[in-house]
């Protein structure tokens, strides 16, 4: 494995993140990987890893859609994206279904899509706990 991949391995895991210390890295990284891009290697390199990761993306979305594609309605959506996102509904839609908006495919970002699991499990719990006298 060349330095340049070693770089791009270094860079996946924190690319959704967006604490500062994954953020001073990712820039780092980010413009080492740019100064070092001038190769046909280093391109093919990056073409790679690009493409494995919209392909990662792509399953990850497919089997999100999967898993609550029948669920849709039972889950309160624009709840979940007002109080755990501070979003609209139609933002949580968009990043659940990999929507193309102004030109970009966005999904949910490994941060979100732990906050998203988590309410989930959250609204489960006080379901749970309801029940008549």
């Amino acid at each position: 494995m060349t330095e340049y991949e070693k770089k791009l391995q270094e860079l996946k895991p924190i690319m959704g993140l967006e604490d500062p210390d994954s953020l001073a890295k990712k820039e780092e990284l980010l413009q080492w990987i740019e100064a070092h891009s001038d190769s046909d290697e280093n391109q093919a390199s990056l073409n790679t890893f690009i493409d494995n990761g919209i392909a990662e993306e792509a399953k990850s979305i497919a089997a999100l859609r999967e898993q609550i594609e029948n669920k849709y309605s039972l889950l309160p959506i624009a709840y979940i994206a007002r109080h755990y996102f501070g979003k609209s509904r139609a933002w949580l839609y968009q990043r659940l279904n990999g929507n193309e908006v102004r030109g970009k495919v966005y999904t949910l970002n490994a941060e979100q899509k732990n906050t998203f699991n988590n309410a989930v499990q959250d609204i489960a719990r006080q379901i749970g706990s309801v029940h008549l006298a």
